[in-house]
């Protein structure tokens, strides 16, 4: 009886071990196609006219020509560079009659968490160049403060909240612009957090600890036999 419990422990051990390791095949996988299909996109030339979007526009380059409006700064918190605490800096952007945001960068937070940076301002009409990108899902805290105040911290870039409160449509999508943009600000920003080559590094220790799990209980099945 015993070694049969043992034998149905090592069975679950090794099929939780071995669907850990095919899961992280399987995100790498997910991985590598969305590095291929922004090299694909990416390579292609940028779309300089807001309305020949295509339905799906994420990760097509854009060159787009608006204003921005410096009124409604948003802040996107926790956002660190070299273990320094700072946002990514976010200003609406009004290009042939759209709304859309557009993340100018990463910028230092001051030392103190009820003081602010001083946040770049930008006049007149502008060209911004940048990929298109989806909004951030991070994990929710709990806010600060129910009420709204520019500049507005903020820990998602949550679309469908922040146009009502700019009383404006916005895109489920911002723009990131371009390192090589001069209004670009510190750039930090990567479209992809962790690239395939780590999710087979994390498959190849699931399945090694899975096969590390069956020699060890094949010795100790064979020791008990011959005890």
């Amino acid at each position: 009886m015993r070694k049969v419990a043992f034998v149905i422990f090592t069975f679950i051990v090794v099929c939780m071990l071995g669907r850990l390791g095919f899961w992280q095949l399987s995100r790498a996988a997910e991985k590598l196609k969305l590095q291929q299909q922004i090299e694909e996109t990416t390579q292609a030339e940028p779309i300089s006219d807001i309305t020949q979007l295509p339905s799906t526009p994420i990760w097509h380059n854009v060159a787009l020509t608006g204003v921005f409006d410096n009124q409604h700064p948003i802040l996107l918190d926790n956002q660190l560079n070299n273990g320094q605490a700072g946002y990514h800096f976010y200003l609406p952007f009004l290009s042939q009659g759209q709304w859309i945001l557009v993340n100018l960068g990463w910028i230092a937070a001051p030392p103190y968490r009820e003081l602010y940076p001083v946040l770049p301002q930008f006049s007149g009409e502008k060209v911004i160049t940048g990929l298109i990108a989806p909004t951030t899902s991070l994990l929710q805290l709990k806010p600060e403060s129910s009420a709204v105040s520019w500049p507005l911290r903020v820990q998602n870039i949550e679309s469908v909240w922040l146009s009502q409160q700019l009383n404006r449509a916005l895109p489920q999508w911002v723009v990131q612009i371009a390192a090589t943009n001069p209004l670009a600000l510190k750039q930090n920003w990567t479209p992809v957090v962790m690239k395939a080559d780590k999710h087979y590094g994390y498959a190849t220790q699931w399945f090694v600890l899975a096969f590390a799990v069956l020699g060890m209980a094949g010795w100790w099945l064979l020791r008990g036999n011959k005890e």
